[in-house]
């Protein structure tokens, strides 16, 4: 778990892990060498208290003191290089990590321009819409033309039996003029063929009439009729159409709304996941850093106590010459 109880990605953890456990260990060495040289530099020092202080003690020491000296360098420059090592690691995580943001960055981008998509989308659904309406007018206006066109035929045919009514109007009347042109021919079975032929020609003019009048009102019923049908034919195209085209613009507009929620949310866990990323590897830079400053710290006082324990020495080996001088000296005034 990572600070503020965010929990940490296996893969930054173990590359903490890898970061940490190298300089903790180099740092546990260190620690464990200067003791051991430390023990030893006091049994030399015992040795040389034993041997009465003899200036070969005192070159063992430094000789022991320069060889600690030359071990803490090399321990120092191998630390180092391993600071460096990990530092240009931390360097290309963090790079890794503007790459990440940026490329989060960019996905977000996309999102929302796929989001102006599909608002484009479902305008153009929209628009789809109103073009069926537009062609439902149109269909209209075809049936009025249709409408329009029974209309004239019904006109015409209304005109050709008005015609055929003239014509047998007109026949009748140039049969009654017959008629009377004939009354003067008093003839009775002249005259009784003649009405049997009038009245004969009066049936037939009835009948048409009936007739035409039957054909009259057939043609405006089946007129009427296919009015109806077509009316109630488009009427049932154009709802069953516009309830095809609803469904499937809320079918679609449903479907790329669930789409661009399931993006978003992979997004927003993968920014989480990147932003943690970098807080751990913020966390471990101040931690390296932290312990760089440590490992300088010992080694300065490592080389502190190195140069004392050295002037040290240098006095002690004055003194000692010192004596050694002055009982010559007595020796050669006692002789």
């Amino acid at each position: 778990m990572a600070a503020g109880g965010v929990r940490v990605p296996a893969a930054a953890a173990a590359v903490c892990q890898c970061l940490i456990l190298p300089v903790w260990t180099m740092a546990s060495k260190t620690k464990q060498k200067k003791q051991d040289n430390t023990r030893a530099g006091k049994k030399k020092q015992e040795i040389t208290t034993k041997n009465g202080g003899t200036p070969k003690g005192v070159s063992d020491m430094e000789i022991l003191s320069q060889e600690r000296k030359s071990y803490l360098q090399k321990e120092y420059k191998v630390v180092t290089e391993h600071m460096n090592t990990y530092m240009g690691r931390m360097e290309y995580f963090l790079q890794e990590n503007k790459f990440l943001e940026k490329e989060a960055k960019q996905n977000q981008e996309e999102g929302n321009a796929y989001l102006s998509y599909i608002k484009k989308h479902s305008q153009k659904c929209q628009d789809l819409i109103i073009t069926l309406n537009d062609q439902n007018h149109a269909d209209l206006s075809e049936v009025g033309m249709q409408k329009e066109k029974l209309i004239s035929q019904y006109t015409e045919k209304e005109k050709d039996v008005r015609s055929d009514l003239m014509n047998m109007e007109s026949k009748y009347s140039f049969l009654s003029m017959e008629v009377e042109d004939l009354k003067p021919f008093n003839d009775p079975s002249y005259r009784k063929e003649q009405i049997k032929k009038i009245k004969q020609l009066e049936k037939e003019l009835l009948v048409t009439k009936i007739q035409h009048s039957d054909e009259m009102h057939k043609i405006k019923s089946r007129f009427l009729q296919a009015k109806d049908d077509c009316k109630m034919d488009f009427q049932q195209k154009i709802q069953v159409l516009t309830r095809r085209a609803e469904a499937a613009a809320i079918q679609s507009l449903i479907q790329h709304i669930k789409q661009v929620k399931a993006e978003n949310w992979h997004l927003q866990q993968e920014l989480l996941r990147l932003i943690q990323y970098s807080k751990i590897l913020k966390e471990t830079e101040v931690q390296l850093r932290e312990q760089q400053e440590q490992l300088l710290r010992e080694n300065q006082y490592i080389q502190d106590m190195a140069h004392a324990q050295h002037c040290s020495h240098q006095h002690q080996v004055h003194n000692a010459a010192g004596e050694t001088y002055r009982s010559h000296s007595l020796f050669r005034c006692a002789h």
